[in-house]
């Protein structure tokens, strides 16, 4: 027999195309035999049908080939083509093949880290924890960003945007021009003190009687080399005005503090050096020459030659802060232009390889370069609001350039908290800067029309941080929680970066490639982007004004036994008879929703001459709330017993009964005063009527409270819906919650088209709720409570398990599948479970005859 949901499918496929019932007879046999070959037979691998189930659909969200991403791989950082990177894993890691079209590989064992981004908006580095690859047979997506960054991926990879004040997935082909995308602004970084030279070149040993070639080095470079700041700067030069060819380095620059700078570090390292001042390029040249087969071949070797060859070598990725100034500083006095008319930094290149490194080591130093090109070269414009950094951590030695860069940095600090700011905006942050000025009584004027447009300049957006922060602390008002989220906004590792434009054009390779990371699931390639790859979609229903977690954190929050959903939601059901007009439907919401003093004001003040608080009724919205003068006053005399409370026509006056009241006391009784509960169920803070197929009205609520919501009378209550499975158990018992577990769990994975076989998800919420309560799949949980040492210990914590269970000379009798096998022997159930006896006949003993 075939599940229902099957047939119905097969049904819907037969009508669509008109088959006859030969047809269709014949299609059902042979669904029935895939399905009987897809059911588990003792002793199969689980997980890695599971993994079949999740693997095509999901997890075909991947890379360009030629798409460069930054690593770290024994605290070095490297720049590696993805599709060369994993390639290369497959060719030395055991791979799953999940289908004829893609494989993956588990990194567990591998300690290789990415830059990620967080909840915080901060970037740190994460960990790989699986790489795959797909085979493609379609046309990729190429976005390119108003800071001039490209990636290019398949169209239902995963990106990140802002919503809400949350980073939230977004789908490629759901992206268009204007939308914004996080640019990494700032790489943390605990950095390398040396490097060795004979990772770049070999030093010849001439004891062997091998020379190099046919040539002898006169004069021999140390083995290690400090990143300092000589070194840093050294290497800055010669990638802007430097040359290696024919045993000889050069540095080409007329200023004396430039060539005195790559003098003294020639000298540091042991070697000579001449110098030439020449007419022969139609204009005064002055070369430093440095004759070195070894500095040659380090050079070649870590930065290339020819002005459209050189990259920045990958040590310098790693490298301590000295270096990295000292490199930026050699660089930028050698190609960069400082211009304070034009109030920005420029540097330009034949390398586009060169300046994305460059630009990724500003990103040290908290600095975001934007990409330009024209039909000759590619260049790096800084904004000028960045100068005053720039100042302090590269500065120049060259007088008149830093004379422009001083010019730079005192305008960007002038103007700071005015600059327009329109390439560093920040979207997605709703309503919140006019809630805060409403918490602290400050005109909305000021932030209206950044609310309106959903777009506010990083150094306007502190500006106003900082006025909400003096306000607050004059006034004693607690918007700590307020502050806390537009700090993360303005001081984030990131800049909103805005599409300007999209493509689609041929991949260069056969497959597409990606990465899982622990966290929120990101990773940034080497111009920039960060990007995403995870089960992880926001929405509610399809309606934009409310949002709800699915996907893999909504998994994350069942299996392992949350208290709370972090987007809370409950579904009400309303009873035909309350809802033959949509008005009458709108009256159940609002009785629904819950309402707070705050939201029925239209003023309320601190009497500082009477140490009391004033409140100022907005009858319009109470009549429209269906809210009552004496229900209010019954509410706030419930909520605060220790307060004198005078009535007026439409007022309300709070007092506290102390003789002696302290003003800090009263502008608290004003806050607590906001907050009470005046009508509606408790936590449900939205509420959207929705009419479905059938024609009835359900009320989706952002919030739950399903022990009140039982209590409603115009709720069809056995159909009332919750995503908060504690909830569920503690109103309606452990059954209910393993219901819930089971159909929470199967939409997750049903919204992302995926197929899995349903007792995979019962099994698992049988083994949450085996003991009448729920407990997660943690070591804290069910995980911790198994009676195996060696299935405890194969899950986390292994050496702390295995030391316990020595410590009180605890047993294991090995009856389960785990612990089996890890001790390679056979497991005690099916086929391992019975044993064999025989009874053998004796033989004679010849000496007893």
């Amino acid at each position: 027999m075939l599940p229902e949901y099957l047939n119905n499918k097969i049904l819907k496929i037969v009508k669509k195309y008109k088959l006859s019932d030969k047809h269709k007879n014949e299609i059902i046999k042979n669904v029935e035999i895939a399905y009987d070959n897809a059911k588990i037979a003792p002793g199969e691998a689980i997980g890695i049908i599971t993994a079949e189930s999740f693997g095509e659909p999901s997890t075909q969200m991947s890379l360009d080939f030629l798409e460069k991403i930054i690593i770290k791989v024994n605290d070095k950082i490297k720049i590696v083509k993805i599709g060369k990177f994993i390639d290369e894993l497959f060719k030395i890691n055991s791979s799953v093949k999940l289908n004829e079209h893609s494989e993956i590989i588990s990194m567990h064992d591998n300690e290789i880290y990415v830059p990620s981004i967080n909840s915080h908006e901060k970037i740190e580095w994460k960990k790989i924890a699986e790489c795959s690859r797909h085979k493609i047979n379609k046309k990729l997506l190429k976005l390119i960003t108003v800071s001039g960054r490209k990636i290019t991926a398949t169209d239902n990879h995963s990106f990140v945007t802002r919503v809400s004040n949350n980073i939230v997935p977004i789908i490629g082909r759901e992206l268009s021009a204007g939308m914004r995308i996080p640019s990494i602004k700032y790489l943390p970084e605990h950095c390398i003190e040396a490097i060795n030279v004979t990772d770049y070149i070999e030093f010849p040993d001439f004891n062997k009687g091998n020379a190099i070639r046919d040539y002898r080095p006169t004069k021999f470079i140390p083995s290690q080399l400090d990143l300092n700041w000589d070194f840093g700067w050294f290497i800055g030069a010669y990638l802007a005005e430097g040359n290696a060819t024919n045993g000889t380095v050069s540095i080409s620059n007329l200023d004396d503090n430039y060539i005195n700078n790559a003098k003294r570090f020639v000298s540091s390292i042991g070697l000579d050096f001449t110098e030439d001042i020449h007419n022969r390029g139609f204009a005064l040249s002055r070369d430093l020459k440095i004759n070195s087969s070894l500095l040659v071949g380090f050079i070649i070797n870590s930065c290339s030659t020819g002005s459209e060859n050189k990259f920045v070598p990958e040590f310098a990725f790693s490298a301590k802060e000295e270096f990295v100034s000292g490199l930026l500083r050699g660089y930028f006095d050698g190609d960069g232009n400082f211009s304070a008319d034009r109030e920005m930094i420029r540097v330009s290149s034949n390398s586009k390889e060169l300046l994305d490194g460059i630009s990724l080591l500003l990103n040290r130093f908290d600095i975001f370069a934007f990409k330009c090109k024209d039909h000759k070269q590619d260049y790096l414009i800084i904004p000028y609001k960045y100068a005053p950094i720039f100042l302090e951590k590269i500065g120049s030695d060259i007088e008149y350039k830093l004379n422009n860069l001083n010019k730079i940095a005192e305008i960007a600090s002038k103007n700071f908290g005015s600059m327009r700011d329109n390439t560093d905006a920040i979207s997605g942050f709703d309503n919140i800067l006019i809630d805060v000025s409403k918490k602290l009584e400050l005109p909305c004027r000021f932030v209206n029309s950044f609310t309106k447009r959903q777009r506010i300049g990083r150094s306007v957006l502190i500006r106003h941080i900082n006025r909400f922060s003096e306000v607050a602390k004059i006034k004693g008002v607690d918007i700590s929680q307020e502050l806390e989220i537009l700090n993360d906004m303005a001081y984030s590792d990131i800049v909103w970066d805005e599409i300007e434009k999209i493509e689609y054009i041929d991949s260069s390779s056969e497959y597409v490639y990606d990465l899982s990371v622990l966290g929120l699931e990101t990773f940034t390639t080497f111009d920039g982007i960060v990007t995403h790859n995870t089960l992880n979609v926001f929405h509610f229903a399809g309606v934009a004004e409310m949002q709800v977690t699915v996907g893999l954190p909504r998994l994350i929050e069942i299996f392992d036994a949350r208290k709370k959903p972090s987007t809370p939601e409950m579904k009400i059901p309303i009873k035909a008879k309350y809802s033959r007009t949509i008005e009458a439907v709108r009256e159940v919401a609002l009785n629904v929703r819950e309402t707070r003093l705050k939201d029925i004001i239209d003023e309320i003040t601190i009497n500082v001459a009477k140490s009391s608080v004033e409140i100022m009724f907005d009858r319009k919205i109470m009549r429209d709330f269906g809210i009552k003068p004496k229900e209010v006053l019954a509410k706030v005399a419930e909520a605060m017993k220790d307060v004198e409370i005078k009535e007026g026509e439409d007022s309300l006056t709070l007092k506290p009964k102390d003789k002696e009241i302290v003003l800090s006391e009263v502008y608290k009784l004003k806050e607590k005063a906001k907050n009470i509960h005046v009508k509606g169920l408790e936590g449900i803070t939205h509420v959207l009527p929705i009419k479905n197929d059938e024609g009835a009205y359900i009320i989706h609520c952002a919030g739950s409270n399903l022990k009140d919501a039982l209590k409603l009378e115009e709720a069809e209550q056995e159909k009332i819906v919750t995503n908060d499975i504690f909830e569920i158990m503690n109103t309606l018992g452990i059954e209910a919650a393993r219901s819930a577990i089971i159909e929470e769990t199967h939409k997750v994975i049903r919204e992302q088209g995926i197929e899995i076989d349903m007792r995979h998800i019962m099994f698992l919420a049988d083994l949450i709720t085996r003991t009448g309560v729920i407990k997660g799949v943690t070591r804290t949980g069910i995980t911790g409570e198994k009676g195996s040492v060696l299935a405890r210990a194969s899950f986390e914590t292994p050496i702390k398990h295995i030391i316990n269970a020595s410590l009180v000379g605890e047993r294991d009798d090995l009856n389960s599948v785990v612990e089996n096998v890890i001790l390679n022997q056979p497991v005690p159930i099916g086929t391992g479970l019975p044993g064999l006896t025989a009874k053998m006949k004796e033989e004679k003993n010849e000496l007893s005859k």
